[in-house]
């Protein structure tokens, strides 16, 4: 809530709508304790609540190395996915593939919570049972993949994002997973919480190992293609991605919505999203 506030807040102030005048209003880094929280919480609330209930979802817990990497791609305000999420080492040093999340919208839209609901509210487009996609649901799968145990997210503010014509000034927000998720079968196996978590803890509904858990700072990795303004370094070739998973072509999302704790109206600018594996004949 605070964040939404303090965009609006910048809004108020008379900012220009964009070009070159444009003043970056302040937003959280991968390292802000509250936005991590509230990334990895709305996570696991909407992980542990899942219906049918899952017998086999991990806890999913903050990766630094992730948060890099949506980090450096964000930065790039292109409404598309980063090309290296297949690419090893590329990426994450230890995960290969890795899952993706986009939310593109208007700054007043924007808050972590909102954002990931907005992935998980696809579940009314899902048949968990036939694994069918009436829509979208990619986002969806991905936020309550059971083996996806690691998030890393960033949010980026860009005077215009490539790809998303008529909007200026917003919120470019990306979440990377590991492991990744959305393979042609079911997100979770169904059954009692916990029951297929062998040697975990059961808190909430989520399976919870300690050594599986462990915050890893990866403080000597970083994305050898985010390149630094003034670096010397080549950009790397790009290798041709491995056969499978297939990563669809992806989709959008249009689903305008008003503001919240505030009676000043929103630009009308709709909210759209990407996952890395979001066209129905993967889900399904």
């Amino acid at each position: 809530m605070g964040l939404r506030l303090l965009l609006w807040a910048a809004l108020a102030l008379g900012l220009p709508a964009g070009g070159e005048a444009f003043q970056p209003v302040p937003y959280p880094t991968i390292r802000n304790k509250t936005f991590i929280r509230h990334c990895v919480d709305a996570h696991n609330q909407f992980r542990a609540g899942v219906s049918p209930p899952a017998a086999n979802m991990l806890y999913m817990t903050w990766d630094p190395a992730l948060a890099k990497t949506a980090k450096a791609w964000a930065k790039k305000c292109i409404f598309d996915h980063n090309i290296y999420l297949r690419s090893p080492g590329k990426v994450h040093p230890e995960f290969t593939p890795v899952g993706e999340n986009i939310w593109t919208g208007s700054l007043p839209l924007f808050s972590e919570e909102a954002a990931i609901c907005d992935w998980y509210n696809e579940v009314k487009d899902y048949d968990f049972e036939s694994r069918v996609c009436a829509k979208m649901c990619g986002h969806y799968t991905q936020v309550v993949w059971a083996t996806s145990y690691k998030v890393g997210c960033a949010v980026q503010f860009c005077r215009s994002v490539s790809g998303f014509p008529h909007l200026s000034n917003g919120a470019h927000f990306v979440c990377n997973y590991g492991k990744a998720g959305n393979y042609p079968v079911h997100p979770y196996k169904r059954g009692r919480a916990c029951s297929e978590c062998k040697g975990d803890t059961c808190v909430q509904n989520l399976c919870e190992n300690p050594e599986r858990d462990q915050l890893k700072s990866y403080s000597h990795w970083y994305p050898d293609w985010n390149v630094p303004k003034h670096g010397t370094k080549s950009p790397p070739k790009i290798h041709p991605p491995a056969p499978d998973p297939v990563f669809p072509r992806p989709t959008r999302q249009m689903t305008p919505q008003k503001p919240r704790h505030t009676s000043t109206p929103a630009p009308k600018i709709s909210v759209s999203s990407r996952s890395a594996y979001d066209s129905p004949s993967e889900v399904q």
